[in-house]
């Protein structure tokens, strides 16, 4: 899951671990498709056992991917963008940049510990030398990549706990294997149509049906979900909540144009600093206790 901060720059560039997931995600597909068979029969028997609950918000979701899978998926998919970020001569090293890489790993060990995540995953971490990408990503296994062109947009600890308490909510809320479940049954719905005898056509419209009518809102509400977690997540490690407000009025004034939010994956920042301040007074019980427990 990707901090797509400014949707203009969405380049090769930050879309490369989104490939990298969906090759992951791709071959997870055929191997489910050939399991469940000829059509949802089988997977809505299997959606019954598939519920989940997401820790902070309590929502439920539908998950058919295993955490296990999920993990090895995103450790896959982090290994192959590092390879590929080593043939481009564009991962930071510790020796070339140890400033940058002492402050990554400073907050995120914080942000991290807040939730007692620190020994469930082998926690690694990169900086990608790319001054021109305000990017972030936290993903399943424990990964975390940062592009060095958010470190000023960042400007302190908390703005960059800011962005990795969101990242890691994430990880946290299992979004990734979330996303997968949701993909698989909006491919299922589109070979349905067509054995329905809706034909291409018909495969067509339900496939712009769920684009737009179901996987764009979930995801819009999978950030939202992560704004959530993360600013509690920012503010039980010490961070000043109010920080996230200002993070989003930077990004704010460097943004540019961005799609009509009903088209996007992710909410606009004038909606995250509204969600952001509603979270406030909660936040802020976290800032003042962090020995507070996370509500369950």
């Amino acid at each position: 899951m990707c901090w797509r901060c400014f949707p203009q720059n969405a380049t090769d560039d930050t879309q490369a671990l989104d490939r990298a997931l969906a090759a992951a995600h791709a071959r997870l597909s055929r191997r489910q498709l050939l399991k469940a068979g000829v059509g949802f029969v089988a997977v809505s028997g299997s959606t019954l056992g598939a519920c989940a609950t997401v820790p902070v918000t309590g929502r439920s979701q539908l998950r058919l991917v295993s955490e296990r899978q999920e993990a090895q998926l995103g450790v896959q998919a982090y290994q192959q963008l590092r390879a590929d970020e080593v043939k481009k001569g564009r991962l930071l090293t510790e020796r070339e940049d140890p400033v940058a890489h002492a402050w990554v790993k400073r907050v995120s060990d914080r942000v991290i510990a807040a939730f007692g995540l620190a020994q469930k995953y082998q926690w690694q971490y990169m900086i990608i030398n790319a001054p021109k990408t305000v990017n972030a990503a936290a993903i399943a296994g424990g990964r975390i990549i940062v592009y060095s062109g958010l470190l000023p947009v960042a400007a302190n600890d908390a703005g960059l706990a800011t962005v990795l308490g969101h990242e890691t909510g994430h990880v946290m809320a299992h979004h990734t294997a979330e996303r997968m479940s949701q993909d698989e049954l909006a491919s299922l719905a589109q070979v349905a149509a067509g054995v329905a005898g809706g034909g291409q056509l018909g495969m067509a419209a339900v496939g712009l049906g769920a684009q737009v009518g179901f996987l764009l809102p979930y995801s819009r509400s999978q950030e939202s979900e992560a704004d959530h977690i993360g600013i509690l997540l920012m503010a039980k490690a010490g961070y000043d909540p109010r920080e996230s407000v200002h993070l989003w009025e930077r990004m704010n004034q460097a943004g540019g144009g961005r799609p009509p939010e009903f088209l996007s994956t992710h909410p606009n920042p004038e909606t995250r600093i509204t969600q952001l301040e509603g979270w406030m007074a909660q936040a802020n019980q976290y800032y003042q206790n962090p020995n507070l427990p996370l509500p369950e």
